[in-house]
């Protein structure tokens, strides 16, 4: 099994008591100096590699690594360890050659399997990842990282009924972690099943209380079912455990801003008090007081909003909106065309630009 020359020739290597990988100086590990005074062979750089990948010196052990296949190519171990250093490096691309050529030898490397799956998803090479990740849960069907990496590359690409296939299997379910529970959740609402994804972020939640994913996932489905009350509950119980989270908070105004704009005031006003300086705190105010018809707080609070975030083209849409109401026409123009400027390339947007230039004629 030879290596292609092409991937082991990208690699430069200066041997002796130093290796050089582009502009930086590897160093040569003490108990490694001794096995250098003589002339090294392939099992030498492999065994120099191992010390500088645990070091984390990735680069400098992908060198290694490289330098030990040039004399031996064949090697199953040295050929994942260099894909191993040179995916770890940031170097997802190259990494995948030498993966592959390891995994034809060893086709039941777990830790392998893995880790070229991650280098696809990396690359979005989405269907070699799911095939990967499928390996590597055959190869080790009690492995909870593969069935985690399985089951979200399958959520990833909307394959919803092999995610819950898999996160229901027997196996997997006595062993569900908090992702997989997000997974399966994410999977039955994908699915329209959002009583089965209510369960299942619900039974995750239960486990892991302090997860601000599951408890945002389960309040967005409890909301999408119309239980708000139970939504909001949630929310509160998670901003009880994470009353700093500002995401929360914010995702949680959101939702009352659409289901009970009575209560979506009282948050509002609660966030202006705790975080007075967010822009979208004062965004979201603004347009909540649009939607109430109170256009003086609305100029107010987009204003301030702006002035925290110029580059958010809504603000300045939904601003040209209000100052449009309050007949100021030559401002309202001037944050229509701001907004469109700045993407807000909506029909709407345009109609409103005409109708305020329109206001100002003569």
């Amino acid at each position: 099994m030879n290596l292609s020359r092409s991937v082991i020739m990208g690699l430069a290597l200066c041997t002796g008591a130093a290796m050089l990988p582009a502009q930086q100086t590897c160093p040569m590990p003490e108990p490694m100096k001794s096995r250098f005074a003589a002339t090294p062979d392939a099992d030498t750089f492999a065994d120099l590699g191992i010390a500088l990948a645990n070091q984390k010196l990735y680069d400098c052990a992908a060198l290694a690594f490289a330098h030990s296949l040039r004399m031996k190519s064949d090697s199953a171990n040295v050929l994942f360890m260099y894909g191993t250093s040179l995916f770890l490096s940031g170097h997802a691309q190259e990494a995948i050659e030498p993966l592959q050529a390891s995994e034809v030898i060893n086709v039941r490397n777990l830790k392998l399997h893995m880790i070229l799956a991650a280098a696809f998803d990396q690359l979005h090479r989405n269907a070699e990842a799911q095939a990967e990740w499928r390996a590597a849960v055959d190869a080790d069907p009690l492995s909870t990282d593969a069935v985690d990496g399985l089951a979200q590359e399958l959520v990833l690409v909307q394959q919803y009924q092999g995610a819950i296939d898999l996160l229901t299997d027997p196996l997997s379910a006595r062993q569900r972690t908090a992702l997989q529970s997000l997974n399966l959740g994410v999977a039955y609402a994908g699915a329209g099943q959002l009583d089965a994804a209510a369960d299942a972020l619900r039974d995750g939640l239960n486990t892991t209380p302090d997860s601000l994913t599951l408890a945002n996932e389960l309040a967005d489905v409890l909301a999408q079912a119309g239980h708000t009350d139970e939504a909001d509950a949630v929310f509160t119980m998670a901003l009880e455990r994470h009353p700093a989270d500002i995401d929360t908070a914010l995702h949680r105004f959101r939702m009352l801003m659409e289901a009970n704009p009575e209560r979506a005031k009282t948050a509002g006003q609660e966030l202006l008090r705790t975080n007075p300086q967010n822009w979208e705190v004062l965004y979201l105010n603004g347009v909540l007081d649009t939607q109430n018809n109170d256009m003086e707080a609305a100029r107010a609070h987009l204003q301030a909003a702006i002035a925290q975030n110029d580059g958010y083209a809504l603000a300045h849409s939904l601003l040209g909106v209000v100052l449009a109401r309050l007949r100021d026409f030559a401002g309202a123009q001037t944050q229509l065309a701001r907004a469109i400027a700045l993407g807000d390339t909506s029909q709407e947007a345009q109609e409103n630009l005409a109708r305020v230039r329109e206001a100002q004629r003569p």
